[in-house]
């Protein structure tokens, strides 16, 4: 069977007619989702990148047909010029290489650079929040996804890395009620893994990657996701400021207990996950995360309306974390 290095190297052979050997290929990025993502450093190769999947996760197949929709429906989403289906799971394709500057690069930049990014941001993302998919996309949030998303968190986050009980902390009813209520809303397309690291910036736009977890859901999840991204940092006001430029752009503030609702679901993925790759993959520089997305759960569950239900879900977090 081909290495990722030599299924990728021969595809962009087939595609550009150069002579691309497997030992140009670097590697850019992999993980546990059975993806490898490489750039070759022939000239000829130069606005390409390779993506070469395993079936490791249920949604790395998804990601041309999703891809394909979107371009379709006129999304900023980079161009697939040739893919290959290997079997049993297995694929790879050829895709616009979109440079390296992403939401995350502008970490340190100053605040009016950042917040026009966002901007491009939101404007990228509004489409994708009213679209009419022509694919199938992954199984919808319901009730047993959020709740799912809690579990990772207690197992993880609460169990593994604070030292409390799971159980405890699974077990209070508004917690389960709050997976309910949100599933039984509204639902549109969604990222689902809108983070600032899948926000590239090219050519003056914002442009959405690793969209292959794409579902139905809220889109408050997506925004949630940019707003009070860990990896970021944004201070309190510069959060609300975000806010009120996502407003503007989409005419309309969303629900505030909504809106926190599904900001607190994200958070306590997030944080599941940090713990998840930090304790279980080794990869410790995830655990750096953890106090910051731990900073933004407690701003975010402090701000949840009075008297809401999701409120006693605030509560109760802010006792465990």
């Amino acid at each position: 069977m081909s290495t990722p290095a030599q299924a990728l190297a021969a595809l962009m052979q087939q595609h550009l007619g150069a002579d691309i050997g497997a030992d140009s290929m670097q590697l850019i990025a992999t993980g546990a989702s059975g993806r490898s993502i490489m750039r070759s450093a022939h000239a000829a190769a130069a606005g390409l990148l390779g993506v070469y999947w395993t079936p490791d996760r249920a949604d790395n197949a998804s990601f041309v047909p999703v891809a394909r929709c979107l371009e379709a429906a006129g999304m900023n989403v980079p161009h697939i010029p040739l893919t290959a289906d290997y079997g049993e799971g297995c694929g790879a394709c050829l895709v616009q290489d979109l440079g390296q500057e992403d939401l995350l690069s502008l970490r340190d930049a100053p605040w009016p650079v950042r917040k026009a990014a966002y901007a491009r941001a939101f404007a990228a993302l509004l489409p994708l929040h009213r679209l009419t998919p022509t694919v199938e996309l992954q199984p919808a949030f319901d009730a047993a996804m959020y709740r799912w998303e809690q579990e990772y968190f207690a197992e993880h986050l609460v169990a593994r890395h604070l030292g409390k009980n799971a159980d405890d902390f699974l077990a209070h009813a508004p917690l389960m009620q709050m997976a309910e209520r949100l599933a039984a809303l509204p639902r549109v397309p969604v990222h689902r893994d809108c983070q600032s690291q899948n926000i590239m910036l090219h050519a003056g736009k914002a442009w959405l990657i690793d969209f292959q977890g794409m579902r139905y859901g809220r889109a408050e999840y997506d925004i949630a996701s940019l707003i009070y991204d860990p990896y970021m940092d944004f201070s309190e006001t510069e959060s609300d400021e975000l806010l009120a430029l996502y407003a503007e752009l989409n005419g309309g503030t969303p629900n505030a207990e909504i809106f926190c609702a599904c900001a607190m679901q994200r958070l306590m993925q997030a944080l599941g996950a940090f713990a998840n790759i930090g304790y279980n993959q080794q990869r410790e520089w995830y655990l750096n995360l953890i106090p910051t997305g731990l900073r933004k759960l407690r701003q975010v569950a402090a701000r949840v309306p009075v008297g809401t239900p999701t409120a006693e879900v605030a509560q109760w977090l802010l006792t465990v974390v």
